[in-house]
C-alpha cells in the first residue's frame, strides 16, 4: 500500500522520490497543500476500498502520521 502512494504521490505531485520519508512533514517539506492531501485521501479509498476519517486526516501531519492513519484502517 505504501509503495502504491508513493508512487501516487510521485506521479500527481512531481514529488523526489527519495523526498518521502517518515518524517517529512507533509506541507513543509513535501510542498503539498490541504487540497492535495484531500486528493490522496480520495486516491486511497478509492484504491483500497477504505473511508478515512475527516477528523483523522485533520492530524496527519508527516508521512509517517499518514502510514500509521493508513494502517489504522487495515
Amino acid at each position: 500500500m505504501i509503495e502504491q502512494i508513493k508512487e501516487y504521490m510521485v506521479t500527481n505531485f512531481q514529488i523526489d522520490e527519495s523526498a518521502i520519508k517518515p518524517d517529512a512533514h507533509l506541507i513543509d517539506d513535501l510542498q503539498l497543500t490541504s487540497l492535495d492531501i484531500m486528493d490522496i485521501a480520495m486516491y486511497i479509498e478509492d484504491e483500497f476500498g477504505i473511508v478515512l476519517d475527516e477528523e483523522d486526516l485533520a492530524d496527519v501531519s508527516t508521512v509517517q502520521s499518514f502510514v500509521e492513519l493508513l494502517e489504522k484502517q487495515e
